[in-house]
């Protein structure tokens, strides 16, 4: 959370803090009325300024807050259910704050869309039937959503609060190593399969949508939410030159004209990601966003080893593939991309003699028992013949005589059997004849 600021100046300051709060919402009667109580008591400076800086010092208020109060800023706090606390960063498709929901005690991200995209009812109906499915989402890989809704003209959905970075604030302390990249992107596409499964399409794969945890675990971010620049009409690459500047540079090429796409497309936002994130530079460069546009509609990126030449043929081969210009060129789906990358990482073993060898193949040859020095030296490095072990059934001690003489004479044995066989059924006749 950040520090507390004292303003520059105190003009426009309330010369009154606690009516200001009391507007906002954020604290509870009960709690305003025994801060009041402070303030006559001494306890609590009385000066606005100080006031705010000491309420932020016992963390009954945030930085955040004091400083939108000491500027007569008291709406907007409140969104739904939540408090919002923090801000934490924008984007092209609206704010994101930190927020508290009072009654589950819970820390949230709440994304408020930008007003011209949430005036627009073709996006609301868009948003409204995305959210639905984004619902569904349940994966380590991925940011969870917990509630959305539309509170007159503001659409906002909640998130799972994850502390960390994004991979494009990542990218501005210098490039990621080839192999701590290729472990996040493969942790990306198996976030993406995942959303893929549910029959959702992300639109708008790109660094700043790449989450990197302190537990140094992706999860993506903005699940379900590309739909609402396809939904607006008006979005377009004229009219919207920020809201581009942040899509071209990674959309594939048929999502670049207008086609309908499906997970290869966010396979191939992931390559080009992966591309700025282990170079710094863009698979298609260029001075303004139609000629990078024009190029990845028409061209075939830069060789990745023009930046990096010693990096691995495999790994170029991986990462080419996901840049296909053609979709049916490309990983059929992430969670095949996935288990490409993750083979770079741990290789499978070419058989299952080699990753589980027995123990048998593992022990060296046997020395022959009988050998002069002369066999020694010739049979020096051959392996010697498989030795064979016989194994004996185990009998009872009645039957123990006949099976080892069974063995030993097995057609003396067989013809002991025939003759006692013969000897029985002349005995029989005998003595039927007999009686």
């Amino acid at each position: 959370m950040a520090s507390f600021e004292r303003p520059k100046s105190a003009d426009g300051v309330p010369l009154d803090l606690l009516p200001v709060i009391r507007n906002s919402g954020v604290l509870s009667d009960k709690l305003l009325g025994e801060i009041r109580t402070k303030v006559l008591q001494g306890d609590y400076p009385l000066d606005s300024v100080d006031l705010a800086e000491r309420l932020v010092r016992d963390k009954i208020i945030t930085s955040y807050q004091a400083k939108r109060f000491l500027n007569n800023r008291s709406h907007g706090l409140i969104v739904g259910r939540y408090i919002i606390l923090d801000r934490i960063g924008s984007g092209s498709m609206g704010r994101v704050y930190k927020a508290h929901h009072v009654m589950m005690d819970r820390v949230v991200a709440l994304k408020i869309i930008a007003p011209e995209i949430a005036s627009n009812e073709r996006v609301v109906a868009r948003f409204q039937r995305e959210m639905k499915l984004v619902g569904r989402l349940d994966h380590p890989n991925v940011v969870r959503a917990f509630d959305a809704d539309q509170i007159q003209r503001v659409l906002y959905i909640v998130m799972e609060y994850v502390p960390g970075q994004s991979l494009g604030e990542r990218l501005k302390k210098g490039p990621i190593p080839v192999a701590e990249m290729i472990e996040y992107a493969a942790q990306a596409s198996r976030g993406l399969a995942h959303a893929h499964e549910q029959g959702i399409v992300h639109r708008d794969i790109k660094p700043s949508n790449i989450l990197l945890t302190r537990e140094g675990r992706v999860k993506i971010l903005d699940l379900g939410l590309g739909v609402l620049m396809e939904a607006d009409s008006s979005a377009t690459f004229a009219t919207a030159d920020g809201i581009a500047v942040g899509t071209v540079d990674y959309m594939s090429p048929e999502q670049a004209c207008g086609r309908d796409v499906d997970g290869r497309s966010d396979v191939y936002g992931l390559g080009c990601a992966m591309y700025h994130l282990l170079t710094g530079k863009l698979p298609f460069p260029g001075s303004s966003p139609i000629e990078r546009l024009g190029k990845r509609i028409s061209g075939r990126h830069v060789p990745i080893t023009e930046y990096l030449p010693d990096v691995a043929p495999p790994f170029v081969r991986v990462l080419d593939k996901m840049l296909a210009h053609k979709p049916h060129e490309r990983f059929a789906s992430a969670a095949e991309l996935a288990q490409a990358l993750e083979n770079l990482i741990r290789p499978r073993p070419q058989s299952l003699g080699a990753a589980n060898p027995s123990p048998a193949a593992a022990a060296p040859p046997a020395k022959p028992a009988a050998a002069d020095s002369k066999t020694s030296g010739e049979a020096k490095g051959t392996p010697a013949a498989p030795q064979v072990v016989t194994v004996r059934p185990t009998y009872p001690a009645w039957f123990a005589p006949l099976a080892g003489f069974a063995e030993q004479s097995p057609r003396s044995a067989l013809a002991s059997v025939v003759l006692t066989l013969a000897l029985t059924f002349v005995a029989g006749i005998l003595l039927g004849l007999m009686f």
